[in-house]
């Protein structure tokens, strides 16, 4: 109540994220994220748990800048964003992504791997970013586990010449991680849709720690 985010144009938006003063935030679906972003983005979905992830990954100095999929989901974020005490927001860019390809601005892909793929992949590192408690009932097979809060601070334990699929159980969190792996320089990164529910429902195996 009484928080006034200013609405950005794109060259605007673009000129405030490049400053690096504030962290872009894109709130779409996994699947608008990956089929383009802006580079540096973090994709933390415009969900309940965005409350949760907020808390956990971002810094609450840094004013964020936000990418919504409609203007109209503003005060949806906003109210998420509160819950978790976050009050600096530096704007958020009016027309969503729409408005940025429109004035010619780049974007970065965040690819998709499906799990027939994963399944398939021979030199891909497939990282497990959900809790320890879900990791101990069953996970895919010659995964790394890495707890999506640890991400940030152990990147220098994933070797950046090889292709990574990060998952989790729904894909989420999944392309929360693979956006931090990709903001931080990582040149082949996928998120994998469906992720651990889509593996299980494949039928493919399982492997217990």
């Amino acid at each position: 109540e009484g928080l006034v985010v200013p609405g950005l144009p794109p060259k605007e938006f673009q000129r405030t994220a490049e400053s690096g003063a504030a962290q872009v935030i894109d709130t779409r679906s996994m699947l608008a994220f990956g089929g383009g972003h802006i580079a540096g983005a973090l994709n933390i979905g415009a969900r309940p748990e965005l409350s949760l992830w907020a808390g956990w990954m971002l810094d609450p100095d840094r004013p964020l800048l936000l990418v919504l999929a409609q203007d109209h989901e503003l005060l949806q974020v906003l109210s998420l964003l509160l819950r978790t005490g976050y009050t600096r927001i530096a704007g958020y860019l009016v027309g969503g992504m729409r408005a940025w390809d429109n004035a010619g601005l780049p974007i970065v892909p965040l690819p998709q791997m499906p799990v027939q793929q994963l399944r398939d992949a021979t030199e891909v590192i497939t990282l497990d970013v959900r809790s320890p408690g879900e990791w101990k009932q069953g996970h895919i097979p010659g995964a790394r586990h890495m707890f999506l809060p640890q991400v940030p601070t152990r990147l220098a334990e994933l070797d950046r010449s090889q292709p990574i699929a990060t998952y989790c159980d729904s894909g989420y969190r999944a392309s929360l991680a693979a956006s931090i792996l990709q903001a931080q320089g990582f040149r082949s990164v996928n998120s994998v849709p469906g992720s651990w529910q889509a593996w299980r429902n494949a039928g493919y195996p399982v492997a217990q720690p």
